[in-house]
């Protein structure tokens, strides 16, 4: 007989697919990954807020029962939306994906976080008040004047080198490199400056500002108070830190160029395996970002 953890595995969907509408111009993304604990409440935070917002989750399989959350507050509300990806695909490629999703429907806004509750959702209308005083972007900062950390120990002591070393390689003009606390105008953002970057994992956030920063975009910053998950445990493992350096030190030798980048295929280009749009230019070919192809 299969122990209970071994009954979700066998549960979870193998095959992506999309349970999501759009109700208004602006999408929330979440992206999780055994986030049961926490994705329930953070979803109710979001919808309290008093800015209008569809909530979208980027699920990865999770065998913890975070799809089930979600999908009990779909059911009665068409403000939340599902991605439900077969396996562990990367955070990185799950934001890549968000952005994308955000342009098939159509939304004028984007804002992604961590859904650890490490992020306030009340965080979020500060935000987009940025994008509406003119910003293109608008990024939280945990080093900012103001800002906060509640990190202790060594991911407090890697928290501050990595964005003291981004900072110093980089020289974007930023106090903030690493968070996903982040908004933008999708209209000012060029499709595909985004969505073809080659990082599935951490590297991604460190990727996507420079980007945004090289391409001229206007980028705001707003101070916050980062908290440190109370439940569940951090999902960094070791071989992202130094794949992180790795990718510093590949920006870096680009100095102040812009990375040139491939537009995005129409909605017609769909996976040949999941039969999603959610393909991205990937070296000689295409990449789903909804599957793993297989």
């Amino acid at each position: 007989m299969l122990d209970q953890s071994e009954q979700m595995r066998k549960s979870v969907p193998r095959a992506a697919f999309v349970d999501a509408t759009r109700t208004c111009d602006t999408v929330v993304c979440l992206p999780t990954y055994n986030e049961g604990e926490t994705i329930g409440p953070l979803i109710d935070a979001i919808l309290r807020l008093p800015v209008n917002t569809d909530v979208l989750i980027l699920d990865d399989g999770s065998p913890d029962g975070t799809r089930a959350e979600v999908e009990t507050r779909a059911a009665s509300n068409p403000r939340v939306g599902l991605i439900g990806r077969p396996r562990k695909l990367g955070i990185g490629s799950a934001h890549r994906l968000a952005w994308l999703h955000a342009r098939r429907l159509g939304y004028a806004r984007i804002v992604t976080l961590d859904a650890d509750l490490s992020h306030d959702p009340a965080d979020i209308p500060r935000l987009l008040a940025l994008l509406d005083k003119g910003a293109d972007v608008a990024v939280a900062s945990r080093f900012a004047p103001g800002g906060r950390l509640d990190y202790r120990g060594f991911r407090l002591f890697v928290s501050r080198t990595a964005n003291f070393l981004a900072g110093a390689l980089l020289r974007l003009s930023l106090t903030e490199h690493t968070t996903s606390l982040r908004a933008a105008k999708l209209d000012r953002v060029p499709p595909g400056l985004i969505e073809t970057i080659d990082h599935d994992g951490y590297s991604f956030f460190v990727a996507s500002v420079r980007r945004i920063v090289r391409a001229g975009l206007k980028v705001a910053e707003t101070p916050i108070h980062f908290h440190d998950r109370q439940k569940g445990k951090s999902k960094l493992p070791p071989i992202e830190i130094v794949r992180g350096f790795v990718t510093l030190l590949r920006l870096a030798r680009l100095g102040d160029k812009a990375e040139p980048f491939v537009a995005l295929p129409d909605s017609k280009c769909v996976c040949p395996s999941c039969k999603l749009p959610y393909c991205v230019p990937s070296g000689a070919g295409m990449r789903c970002l909804a599957c793993p192809g297989d």
